[in-house]
């Protein structure tokens, strides 16, 4: 007797569901994006309990006939794909057919749905099997209510969160479908309350700040470039503006958000040098190209997406991102006013219980304003006003910016002259450093050095100081270490960074008015003249508002 048997399809039913809900969000996710596949211009989601007890989604979209709703919670039955060729080329968001059979696999589900010029309709399904039907009342569009999640899977509960990161799972999901989507109007409600809600009216200047929370756009820098057959469009808060993980740099291709560490990273290397160590920008990415240049048949959730030249795209978003910020003007950082202990405070769209300490914004007109030198505080800081302000200027921040940008653009340009030693300088490497810079020497002439017999520096490029020689070869040896190759692009950041760090200013290192001028006057030429290559500020306001605040003139 055959010990293999083919399951009936409910038990088939509820193990699928586990890939496709895996928790609450995802069934917010599923049932928002099928409304949107619908044409609906105004999507409401309400929730109670963190979903457990309700998830309702009320859309305006074209709606279903009494059998296409009954069709719906069939496995695999969809109207998005026909054939073969259609999955090579997908413009919708579903197209899988498993969404609903999934979720009425785990749960209560009531669908109910009206065609224009038709009577409603409404299906009830449990546990993946018909429990009713009939005739519904309701205006053009579909409304999918889903209780007592489930029910009929207890083990699952085991692998819930708490209500709170239930709940800011599903804000999050909602986050990056509003964001997916300007022109359509989301409402968003948490056991009776609005939570959030967008307008759609198009304007991603008023979608960002419905999100993200008010004034948040204001020194948002927004780009859009095609490279090969690709459209990238950028929306890149201010640097001002950083978070402590990665998850606000949303990626979106043809409308679709999608995860990708990749593109991800890029994104984080654009804002490189204009943040600091461990902080991540706020920043919405959308691609825009031939659906055959995807596969976004990778997972049944459908948050992985395949390219078609990923580390090509990966390289150009971040050449973009820089180049976009970096012609930017940007506001010079004010300082840091004390204030009193409080239990909780509104910082950006944000509710932080911790004692209030944010920075009082106030924008500078040009990338560094005109002011005079008035002296130097604690053998570091630099003293400049004008009209507006008292500006500090860290030296040392200064002078690495200064010179991370010399070798950054020199860098660029890897095959210029070449200056000769009259004198081989030798270097002071281990002996296994001196093996990899034998197994590397074509990759070190590419950029201007060359040695002799022994392994000593007769040539350098004519970018590089004699005291940097040593600092520039092992820089370039470790990077052969790591990646078997000599990476142009971490080259230019790694050494630029290392070098300028190496030789700039010191604290403490007096200096003359005539070195203080030239530092302010070189500074102001710097494409990024507000942070030091490690994203520490070079200069910080003190407006004479904030200075007459604090002597109490003003309140």
């Amino acid at each position: 007797m055959s010990s293999i048997k083919v399951m009936v399809p409910r038990l088939a039913n509820m193990i699928a569901a586990g890939e496709v809900v895996d928790r609450p969000a995802s069934i917010v996710k599923e049932l928002v994006e099928n409304a949107i596949d619908a044409k609906a211009d105004h999507v409401t989601i309400s929730i109670e309990e963190a979903g457990m007890k309700k998830i309702e989604v009320t859309d305006n979209g074209h709606g279903m006939t009494h059998e296409d709703a009954k069709l719906a919670f069939l496995r695999h039955a969809t109207s998005k794909i026909m054939n073969e060729s259609d999955l090579s080329h997908i413009r919708t968001l579903g197209f899988r057919g498993e969404a609903l059979a999934a979720i009425s696999a785990v749960g209560k589900v009531m669908l109910k749905t009206r065609l224009a010029h038709e009577v409603g309709t409404f299906v009830t399904y449990h546990g993946g099997v018909l429990v009713d039907e009939g005739s519904a009342t309701l205006n053009e569009g579909t409304v999918i209510t889903v209780t007592d999640l489930f029910y009929n899977t207890p083990a699952r509960f085991k692998y819930m969160k708490s209500e709170a990161a239930e709940k800011n799972a599903i804000i999050d999901m909602f986050d990056r479908l509003a964001l997916s989507h300007p022109s359509i109007r989301f409402h968003l409600s948490i056991d009776g309350k609005t939570v959030k809600e967008t307008v759609g009216d198009g304007d991603y200047a008023h979608l960002i700040d419905a999100v993200y929370g008010r004034r948040m756009t204001a020194d948002m820098t927004v780009f859009e470039e095609s490279v090969q057959k690709i459209t990238v469009k950028g929306y890149l808060l201010s640097p001002k503006i950083s978070r402590s993980r990665k998850k606000d740099i949303s990626l979106f291709v043809n409308g679709r958000y999608f995860k990708n560490y990749k593109f991800t990273q890029a994104v984080i290397d654009g804002y490189h040098s204009f943040l600091m160590v461990n902080r991540y920008p706020i920043a919405l990415i959308h691609l825009t190209l031939d659906p055959n240049l995807i596969d976004v048949n990778v997972h049944p959730q459908k948050l992985e997406v395949k390219f078609a030249g990923e580390s090509l795209i990966g390289y150009h978003l971040e050449t973009f991102v820089k180049d976009a910020l970096m012609k930017r003007n940007h506001a010079v950082q004010e300082a840091y006013e004390k204030r009193e202990p409080v239990q909780e405070t509104y910082v950006r769209g944000e509710l932080l219980a911790e004692e209030a300490s944010d920075a009082f914004q106030e924008t500078v007109s040009g990338k560094l304003p005109e002011m005079e030198y008035i002296g130097t505080y604690a053998g570091t800081y630099l003293l400049f006003q004008n009209e507006k302000a008292l500006y500090l200027m860290d030296q040392h921040a200064a002078e690495e910016r200064i010179r991370y940008e010399h070798y950054y653009h020199a860098l660029s340009h890897p095959k210029k002259a070449r200056a000769h030693l009259m004198i081989p300088y030798e270097l002071n490497l281990t002996h296994d450093d001196f093996e990899h810079l034998k197994e590397g020497l074509s990759h070190f002439g590419e950029y201007g050095f060359s040695f002799n017999e022994t392994l000593a520096v007769t040539g350098i490029p004519t970018w590089l100081r004699d005291d940097e020689i040593e600092l520039a070869v092992e820089t370039m040896i470790a990077m052969l270490v790591e990646k078997n190759r000599i990476d142009l692009a971490g080259l230019r950041d790694r050494l630029a960074k290392d070098i300028s760090c190496k030789g700039a200013i010191k604290a403490n290192q007096s200096l003359n008015r005539a070195e203080v001028e030239s530092l302010y006057r070189r500074l102001k030429t710097c494409r990024n003249p507000y942070t030091c290559p490690h994203g520490r500020p070079t200069v910080i306001e003190l407006s004479e508002y904030r200075i007459e605040r604090m002597f109490r003139r003003v309140v």
